[in-house]
């Protein structure tokens, strides 16, 4: 085949034409392209007002440099300038129609300015670019509360903080808290049944010491919520134990341990570990258990050589050249009000030196100064193992005891003590109602 050559002759106007048409319009894309690039590139990175303008300038047809305007515009802080912020966002909207920031500040601001339609219009646009977002709901929510719609309103608030618990719940609890004059049946309808709302409800009560309508929500919870929330639980037993209402702690503790699957001795009128038959430690744990604090010159743990009865019992070895402040032994224990009582256990000394031993308190837990009884201060010198019993009398609205072994009350300057002491065998036993007694000591050396 014979090859064929064509030629164009370029002296013709027209083939001229030809050729330099694709390199105008490249140039003209190229032009048009690098506007765009340079508004876009302002716009966002020299967000001040006359770079903002000259963006809109180069590139008009680019939203970015159109909400950067909108937004300087908002944020002057002078009403004059909203309706043209509202421009802007608008404009942005029609050049982006589905991007759901756009239509959601749109509708934020369109509101600002009493454009309760418009604003709403855009927001549920920007709901339907994006449902599962949180943001554009929280507007939408408050944009219909001011205008009294209270029912769609919370439930765009309820979806909002449901899609953010960290964002938004807390915020949903306290416009609806404060919205419903602090109505708690009317603020878990506006937050939603969810155990996560539930949860940061109580918690919210709980820090409002509104500690009744926490422990309600709580008992509404199954045992797999209570594990999840149990932080929580241990938050409201805390506060419990801050007001002083010792009935109620016992009771979530009791539950808490159910949480943790490990069961509690913890009962009421019932000292926990009376024989010092399982360990002892630092006050931390439960309140209910012996608490034994560390101090120098007195050691103190648990003895399995020594023992009244059972597998060892507690020991306590002094060795204190001044004067010892030994309160270190103690354990909480409910109670009923204007109830008799009688406390009894088992002691033992080694030894023992001082002017001022150690003896037994039993006092209000709400009022740690009101002693109810004591017993004699241990004798000096060596002793095998004897029997006490304290007799006591609550007080009218009492709900719990402190038993605490302490130092006697030092006579002279200073008041070293020597020597070891053991404990066993505590235990607490109802006596009934009746005039109030004295403590006394049964087979005293």
């Amino acid at each position: 085949m014979k090859e064929q050559i064509k030629t164009i002759e370029l002296r013709a106007a027209w083939g001229r034409v030809l050729l330099l048409l694709p390199v105008a319009l490249v140039a003209v894309g190229v032009w048009y392209g690098t506007r765009w690039c340079v508004g876009n590139t302002m716009a966002e990175w020299l967000p001040d007002g006359g770079a903002a303008y000259a963006a809109a300038r180069l590139a008009p047809e680019d939203p970015q440099a159109h909400f950067t305007i909108a937004r300087l515009r908002e944020r002057s802080f002078q009403p004059e300038d909203l309706p043209e912020a509202a421009r802007q966002y608008e404009e942005a909207a029609r050049l982006s129609p589905h991007d759901f920031r756009l239509f959601m500040e749109l509708g934020r601001v369109r509101g600002l300015i009493g454009d309760t339609r418009g604003g709403e219009a855009a927001l549920r646009r920007a709901v339907e670019l994006a449902p599962t977002y949180p943001d554009p709901r929280w507007y939408l929510g408050n944009l219909l509360l001011r205008q009294g719609r209270t029912e769609e309103a919370f439930a765009e608030l309820r979806r909002a903080g449901e899609a953010s618990a960290e964002k938004f719940l807390p915020q949903v609890i306290e416009l609806s808290w404060r919205f419903y004059n602090a109505d708690v049946p009317s603020v878990l309808a506006a937050v939603g049944n969810s155990a996560r709302a539930r949860g940061q409800l109580m918690d919210y009560l709980i820090n409002l010491k509104r500690l009744d309508d926490a422990r309600q929500l709580w008992e509404g919870f199954d045992a797999g919520q209570r594990k999840t929330l149990r932080a929580t639980g241990e938050k409201l037993l805390l506060r419990f134990l801050e007001a002083k209402r010792f009935h109620d702690v016992l009771k979530m503790h009791a539950e808490l341990a159910a949480v943790d699957g490990t069961p509690t001795e913890a009962a009421p009128e019932r000292l926990t570990n009376g024989g010092f038959e399982s360990a002892v430690g630092a006050p931390g744990g439960s309140p209910f258990e012996w608490q034994v604090v560390p101090l120098a010159g007195a050691q103190m743990g648990l003895d399995p050589n020594v023992r009244q009865e059972g597998a060892r019992s507690l020991r306590i070895a002094f060795n204190a050249a001044d004067t010892l402040s030994f309160r270190n032994i103690s354990q909480l224990v409910t109670v009923e009000p204007a109830t008799r009582y009688r406390l009894e256990y088992q002691v033992r000394r080694e030894d023992l030196k001082g002017s001022a031993t150690i003896t037994t308190e039993i006092v209000d837990a709400a009022q740690p100064d009101r002693v109810l009884t004591a017993s004699t201060p241990l004798a000096t010198g060596t002793g095998d193992w004897q029997s006490v019993a304290l007799d006591f009398t609550t007080a009218a609205g009492a709900q719990a005891v402190t038993v605490r072994v302490v130092s006697a009350p030092c006579p002279t300057a200073t008041c070293p003590i020597f020597g070891k002491v053991w404990y066993d065998n505590f235990n607490l036993q109802r006596l009934g109602g009746g005039a109030n007694t004295h403590g006394r000591d049964a087979g005293r050396n």
